[in-house]
């Protein structure tokens, strides 16, 4: 069971481990020591496993869930999704949903992944989400 602290952009994130979906599927909760309701999920599917804390740091860089506060305190879910327009090419886009279920989507103009960006960076996309 992997548990304990990382490092990602310069931010301490505590990591626990869970087994969901049968032994083929690893989850990995993240949650920021500095800001509560701050944190990352991390499903590694077959073929794909943490074994250490420093593995968990090359998937964070990526999770397929971040969750952040807004200047008001509202948390939201965020994840990077791949839209193709018709005869187009692909852009990546950012989906965010709040706990109120309010939904938006925008550009997601950079080429690393959730795991790097700050809770300000994140805010920065939201708020210029239509």
């Amino acid at each position: 069971m992997l548990k304990g602290t990382i490092r990602i952009g310069g931010r301490e994130w505590n990591v626990s481990e869970e087994k969901r979906g049968g032994p083929q599927t690893q989850l990995l909760s993240l949650s920021a020591t500095d800001t509560p309701g701050a944190g990352m999920q991390v499903r590694l599917g077959a073929g794909q496993e943490a074994r250490s804390l420093e593995e968990v740091e090359l998937y964070a860089a990526n999770p397929a869930i971040r969750w952040f506060t807004d200047d008001n305190g509202l948390r939201w879910e965020t994840r990077i999704v791949v839209h193709s327009e018709p005869k187009g090419p692909d852009r990546q886009l950012v989906k965010f949903i709040s706990d109120a279920r309010d939904v938006r989507e925008g550009e997601y103009g950079f080429a690393d992944g959730l795991g790097r960006r700050s809770d300000d960076e994140l805010r920065g996309l939201l708020d210029a989400a239509p």
